[in-house]
């Protein structure tokens, strides 16, 4: 248990939630939205300048009496327009979920999760409590590569760290369960199906809970769960499918 479900050191909350969990979903948001600034400004900037450059041979068209270019001259100018739009409402929607406060953040997973803000208050607090827990369910170097945070698991509460930010009751799941993920990878020529193992949780509330996981760090703490809540339904522990898991919503 200790490998996958270590009880939270006080090194590791000073380190981690010093300032609180919300503080710490804030932070962690900050950072990515960083990446998405660089990403969707590159595009932004490409499509403006494609705009510029497309009403420029637009009227280059015109001179030179190609008319017959300059329908596919205001084509390319749409597209670039388009991308551009796309671009700058993705910057606008990140800088608003950037600039939430620790508040907004609390009381949007309350709303989001089913719950109030003073469950979100007890569930921090917990996170405090001698007796709260790690979820570890990948290999370092793995959650890296991933982008995937610890979770954490108090007396109560079960915070996967997945990105709708789902902080669930155990005593309110209906369901945890060990599911394979199937995505495609399109390499020209070749296509490809990567499977992967992720564990998934459901309240009875229908908020659904997702994280990688090894099949190991998996079955444990679905073990864990099912000591607090002997409701949850787990599958016998075998691996199902994702529309299998969707069908018990």
């Amino acid at each position: 248990m200790e490998k996958y479900l270590p009880v939270m050191s006080e090194d590791y909350k000073r380190k981690h939630y010093a300032e609180g969990v919300f503080v710490s979903i804030k932070k962690k948001t900050a950072k990515i939205s960083f990446g998405i600034y660089i990403f969707f400004g590159i595009l932004f900037f490409g499509g403006a300048y494609g705009v510029y450059w497309s009403r420029g041979r637009i009227e280059d068209y015109r001179l030179e009496g190609q008319e017959d270019l300059i329908s596919a001259g205001y084509v390319i100018m749409g597209v670039c327009a388009f991308f551009a739009v796309i671009a700058l409402a993705c910057i606008i929607i990140t800088f608003i979920r950037h600039k939430r406060g620790t508040k907004k953040w609390k009381e949007l997973c309350a709303k989001n999760n089913g719950y109030t803000v003073s469950d979100m208050d007890e569930f921090e607090r917990q996170t405090m409590d001698m007796e709260c827990r790690v979820v570890k369910l990948l290999g370092a170097a793995q959650a890296v590569a991933n982008g995937q945070s610890d979770g954490i698991l108090t007396r109560d509460y079960i915070y996967l760290a997945d990105a709708h930010h789902a902080i669930l009751k155990i005593c309110d799941l209906s369901a945890a369960c060990l599911v394979k993920q199937t995505v495609s990878v399109d390499s020209m020529p070749i296509h490809k199906d990567h499977d992967f193992l992720t564990i998934m949780l459901l309240s009875r509330k229908g908020v659904r809970a997702i994280a990688e996981c090894s099949e190991e760090s998996g079955t444990e703490l679905i073990a864990f769960l099912k000591k607090i809540n002997s409701s949850i339904y787990t599958a016998d522990g075998n691996v199902i499918s994702d529309e299998a898991f969707s069908r018990l919503r």
